[in-house]
C-alpha cells in the first residue's frame, strides 16, 4: 500500500470527501435512488465472467477493506438497493441523537463554520 499523499493532494482529497458528505446530506434521497441503480447494474454485472473475476478480486483486496471505510465513515451504508422508505432512517436517527445533546449549538456552529 502506497504513503498517503501530502501538501495539497491530502487537502484536495479532503475537499472531495467532504464535497461527498455534503451531497449526500443535502440529496439523501436522489442519492438512494442513485445508489439502486448501480447497486442493481453490479449485481448485473456480476453475473458476467468479467464480473465474476473482479468479485473475487475485490473480496481477496485489502483495498476493498479501506473502502468500506471510507464508505461506511461517509454514511453510505445508510442506501440500500431495494429501499423500502424514501429516505434512510439513518438521517433521522442522527437527526435525534443531535438533538438530545447538551451542547447542541457549540457542536452545529462548529460543523456550519467547517464549511464556511
Amino acid at each position: 500500500m502506497s504513503e498517503p499523499a501530502s501538501g495539497s493532494a491530502d487537502k484536495r482529497l479532503s475537499e472531495l470527501l467532504l464535497a461527498l458528505s455534503d451531497v449526500l446530506l443535502r440529496h439523501p434521497i436522489a442519492v438512494q435512488a442513485a445508489f439502486a441503480s448501480l447497486a442493481a447494474e453490479g449485481r448485473r454485472f456480476a453475473e458476467t465472467p468479467e464480473g465474476v473475476r473482479c468479485k473475487e478480486d475485490l473480496a481477496a483486496s485489502e483495498l476493498f477493506d479501506r473502502v468500506r471505510l471510507v464508505w461506511r465513515s461517509l454514511g453510505m451504508h445508510a442506501f440500500v438497493e431495494q429501499p423500502t422508505e424514501i429516505l434512510p432512517s439513518f438521517f433521522l436517527d442522527g437527526a435525534i441523537r443531535a438533538a438530545v445533546l447538551d451542547k447542541l449549538e457549540p457542536l452545529l456552529s462548529s460543523i456550519f463554520d467547517e464549511r464556511d
